[in-house]
C-alpha cells in the first residue's frame, strides 16, 4: 500500500487498553479500514489529531507507531 512508510495525520476514533483505533484523513469512520497503534498510547484521547508512521498493512487496514 502507499501509505506504508509514510507519516499520516490521523484522527482517533476510540482507545481501549489495547491500544488506539484511528482512520486516516478521507476515510469514513465504520466503512473504510482503520489504522491501528498498540505502543505509546496512554495519553491518547478519541477526538485527537495525530502523527502516525505506517509501517504496515493488509488488504484494509493500517498498523503504526505515534510520532512526537
Amino acid at each position: 500500500m502507499k501509505k506504508v512508510g509514510t507519516i499520516q495525520k490521523v484522527i482517533i476514533d476510540e482507545v481501549d487498553e489495547d491500544g488506539v483505533i484511528c482512520r486516516t484523513k478521507g476515510d469514513a469512520p465504520k466503512i473504510d479500514g482503520n489504522l491501528f497503534i498498540d505502543n505509546d498510547f496512554t495519553d491518547l484521547k478519541q477526538g485527537q489529531l495525530i502523527n502516525v508512521l505506517v509501517e504496515k498493512s493488509n488488504e484494509y487496514d493500517f498498523w503504526g507507531v505515534l510520532i512526537s
